[in-house]
């Protein structure tokens, strides 16, 4: 799997410190669950989860939450925080592209998460 050099990375790594993207946090705070993006959260365990699903983060919390890595933001001050975006990105312009959407999206929704 092309993923796993950065899996492995990361699993060196861990627990990473890591935000909630605005998406998620609203998901998460319309299921009750006081996640903002401004929250600290520790990515606990790293897998593939294939095609489909990308690289898969198991959270501190909520408990035992399992979210995509693309969903997550990581301090630029992390050692893997460029591998990590650039993965991040790579991995959204293929969900745009496979979707049918613009790339003008998707640099909307990079330039609110830094």
């Amino acid at each position: 799997m092309k993923n796993m050099l950065l899996i492995d990375e990361m699993k060196a790594n861990l627990p990473i410190t890591a935000y909630a993207s605005r998406d998620l946090s609203k998901t998460l705070i319309a299921n009750g669950f006081d996640v903002t993006p401004e929250k600290e959260l520790k990515i606990l365990n790293v897998v593939e989860s294939g095609e489909e699903g990308g690289i898969a983060c198991f959270l501190d919390q909520p408990e035992n939450f399992v979210v995509s890595l693309t969903l997550l933001r990581v301090g630029p001050d992390h050692p893997l925080h460029d591998k990590i975006f650039a993965y991040q990105k790579k991995r959204i312009r293929s969900i745009f592209r496979s979707k049918g959407l613009g790339t003008k999206r998707m640099k909307q929704i990079f330039q609110q998460e830094k």
